[in-house]
């Protein structure tokens, strides 16, 4: 079968490079919206429409399955996908993550970042409360297009963290709510390495990945295709080392239609 993933911008590429390496065989198709990243400041509106339409053009080129890379889209776009799409498999960001805490208790509280429009949205915090966690949530609306500018080492990644991670204060758990953020989870252990605190680190792009790898069919070619809407060398570059090898990018432009959603 093959996996239509889709992010914001080419963070999602990391969720797909965890599937792949989590299932050799399946075949990849990812579409990365880099002319509207991020999603975060994005109107829900906008957002539903931008998902519309890559979902039209993923299973235009032959998605049998899709994967949302991207928490912001997921938390406003899934009920429209799975609308136009019942019969095929769709996997979001947000349950695999909301699943673990129902299988583990962790450490409190539970801190969770994430763009504006993720945390705004309640999706997390809500669910997370019913369960009994004591929650502390944070936008963190800097983080994506310091990690889509390639600036993951870069002092300014460094100066956000440590401003974004200090006003959230001290957890037990922090949820990586955003699935660009594992490129940074280096930065923010040795954020909380600095301070002498011990924090379970959970990653929404690693629990979707593991999900879906568990199932899908042990079966494929291992073939990868890429498409943004938006090309440009920068972006080549970029994708390259979320992917860990070079990889070619095609430009595939949305529709500039409104959202019928």
């Amino acid at each position: 079968m093959k996996a239509g993933v889709f992010d914001s911008g080419v963070g999602g590429l990391l969720t797909a490079r965890l599937l792949r390496s989590l299932h050799p065989q399946a075949d990849l198709l990812y579409y990365g919206d880099t002319v509207h990243l991020p999603y975060g400041d994005k109107s829900p509106q906008q957002i539903k429409g931008y998902v519309r339409d890559i979902g039209r053009f993923l299973y235009g080129v032959g998605a049998q399955v899709l994967v949302v890379a991207c928490n912001t889209a997921s938390a406003v776009g899934l009920e429209g996908l799975r609308a136009e799409w019942p019969h095929l498999p769709i996997y979001d960001a947000i349950t695999p993550a909301l699943e673990a805490f129902t299988h583990h208790r962790y450490a409190e509280p539970v801190g969770v970042i994430g763009t504006y429009t993720t945390i705004r949205s309640g999706v997390y915090g809500s669910a997370l409360r019913r369960m009994g966690y004591a929650v502390k949530e944070l936008a963190t609306p800097l983080l994506v297009p310091l990690i889509e500018e390639g600036w993951v080492d870069h002092p300014a990644m460094e100066a956000a963290l440590e401003t974004y991670l200090s006003e959230l204060g001290e957890v037990g758990t922090l949820l990586l709510a955003c699935t660009h953020y594992p490129v940074i989870e280096g930065a923010v252990r040795r954020y909380y390495q600095r301070r002498g605190a011990s924090v379970r680190i959970l990653s929404t792009a690693a629990l979707l990945a593991q999900k879906v790898a568990r199932d899908l069919p042990p079966s494929g070619q291992g073939t990868s295709q890429f498409w943004v809407s938006d090309w440009s060398e920068r972006f080549v570059r970029v994708a390259s080392a979320f992917w860990g090898e070079a990889i070619a990018l095609e430009p595939a432009p949305l529709p500039s239609t409104p959202a019928e959603w």
